[in-house]
């Protein structure tokens, strides 16, 4: 039961993943970096302390009894995984859809759980249990590249029936490949939190809401990084003003339930994987990944993205999907070997 119950947190977070982007396409008269800026300072400052707060109410009084060396390698974790989300960005306007999404994507699901494995269950890796897991962590990458395959043919199909041509540098695949390390550092810097977990446990905080004492301080990072950038951009483009307008309160209200989703889907997820048993960090993240790509696959078929798309496009995303099943399920065995 309590495996269950931490497959069907996982499953929630991975809805909320993959659907938190969907309110900024409502946003009017914004700009990017109106809106990430609104969904950064909301999601990954304000309600982060307020969830935090509200499940570890003496969440202070654990970061003290933590050693110092302990919090600074979580706080240089969220700076990367900051920069990691700026490099996402900027890699997929070097290399494409085609290209991009399947090395930064792929490096997120397999590095965020093959790390942790390396370093914390070395013997597990070539036991059956671990190359089950391999196994899944492959099939989420080759669901992950079908999917974005068929985007690509998706948008070729809509451009004029021209392919879309995007050159590629060495300096855009480093930028993808660096994307991609840093942005799966949510669940390496979980894994390497465990002396925070275990405070937090020793303070009464309850096993399942332990793990959750590591997103406060490490979104907080990530926070000041986005924001920066954001507040950079909004400079460089002059457009400070563009935020007063008139929707501005309804742009706030997307950008609020755009935060909600994004920071609650963390907080499911490191609940979820609590319960998953010792590999839960191992096995949760490919398929919290997978499943948040599947969500988004399926908001964009039901916002008519796909309308007009070439027939192969559309078979090819369906066995995508089925890919990503495919892979869920592989990983649900792992977990019970």
């Amino acid at each position: 039961m309590n495996l269950l119950t931490g497959f069907l947190f996982v499953l929630i977070a991975g809805f909320f993943q993959g659907s938190f982007v969907l309110p900024m396409t409502l946003t009017k008269n914004w700009q990017w970096e109106h809106t990430w800026a609104t969904f950064s300072l909301l999601g990954m400052l304000i309600f982060n302390w307020l969830i935090a707060l509200l499940i570890i109410p003496d969440i202070w009084s654990i970061y003290k009894a933590v050693p110092a060396t302990d919090l600074i390698v979580l706080i240089l974790f969220g700076a990367g995984w900051g920069i990691g989300a700026i490099l996402f960005g900027l890699g997929m306007e070097r290399l494409g859809m085609a290209l991009g999404y399947p090395i930064i994507m792929g490096l997120i699901a397999s590095l965020g759980a093959l790390i942790p494995l390396v370093i914390f269950f070395p013997a597990t890796l070539m036991a059956l249990r671990g190359m089950v897991l391999l196994a899944g962590t492959a099939i989420v990458i080759l669901g992950i590249v079908l999917c974005t395959i068929a985007g690509s043919r998706k948008h070729a199909a809509t451009t004029a029936g021209t392919a879309l041509k995007v050159g590629v540098s060495s300096a855009g695949l480093a930028i993808a490949i660096f994307a991609g390390i840093l942005s799966c550092f949510p669940n390496v810097g979980m894994a390497f939190a465990s002396s925070l977990v275990r405070a937090a446990e020793a303070a009464g905080t309850p096993a399942h809401f332990a793990g959750n004492a590591v997103w406060a301080l490490f979104f907080t990072v990530g926070f000041l990084v986005n924001f920066s950038y954001c507040l950079f951009l909004m400079a460089r483009h002059r457009n400070f003003a563009g935020f007063a307008n008139a929707h501005l309160l309804q742009n706030i209200g997307w950008g609020a339930l755009m935060a909600l989703m994004w920071i609650g889907s963390f907080y499911l997820y490191g609940i979820g994987a609590s319960r998953l048993g010792k590999l839960g960090i191992v096995a949760g993240w490919p398929l919290y990944i997978s499943l948040s790509i599947g969500f988004g696959n399926l908001w964009g078929l039901w916002r008519g993205e796909w309308k007009g798309a070439q027939s192969s496009a559309r078979a090819l995303l369906n066995l995508g999907l089925l890919v990503l099943l495919l892979a869920i399920i592989t990983i649900a065995v792992s977990n019970t070997l």
